[in-house]
């Protein structure tokens, strides 16, 4: 079943915007919840993936973000200065640095990490493992090529 572009383009956008707009309240409330010194947007967002990604390491933010090293190393250090995540050596590589959210941040943002976790969990009860993958790997590829599309007109800032 083929449905036509425009509507397509119409559910699509609106699922994107929507998720956008939850994203960003759930960050907002995370914002004013801190104490100081309070996580940057970015912060936040590096936070959420540290905490779902197992054994994040500073190579998969690159990767999952399409950055230079320098950048999330950059990001990773006023992390780290600020208390919010600290770095384990691999013990199955010791070259290899592991990612973790600090338990201080962890307690502090324990309510948001919850709904996370719920979240998932009540998809997972409606949806099948393969249905959710699916729908993860066609978000991504759209904002992957937004950002494609994005970079080829304004250049890689």
């Amino acid at each position: 079943m083929t449905m036509p572009l425009k509507d397509l383009k119409a559910d699509f956008s609106k699922s994107l915007l929507s998720s956008y707009a939850n994203i960003a309240i759930l960050e907002v409330r995370m914002y004013n919840n801190s104490v100081q010194p309070r996580p940057s947007y970015k912060e936040i967002l590096y936070m959420y993936c540290i905490y779902s990604i197992n054994n994040c390491t500073a190579s998969d933010l690159v990767q999952l973000f399409n950055t230079s090293k320098a950048l999330v190393s950059q990001t990773i250090i006023a992390m780290e200065r600020k208390k919010l995540v600290s770095r384990i050596k691999d013990p199955s590589d010791n070259r290899r640095q592991i990612l973790r959210v600090s338990p201080e941040t962890l307690a502090m943002y324990s309510e948001e990490m919850q709904i996370i976790d719920e979240s998932l969990k009540r998809m997972n009860e409606v949806y099948s493992i393969e249905e959710i993958c699916k729908s993860a790997k066609i978000v991504k590829e759209v904002t992957d090529c937004m950002l494609r599309i994005s970079t080829e007109k304004h250049g890689k800032e």
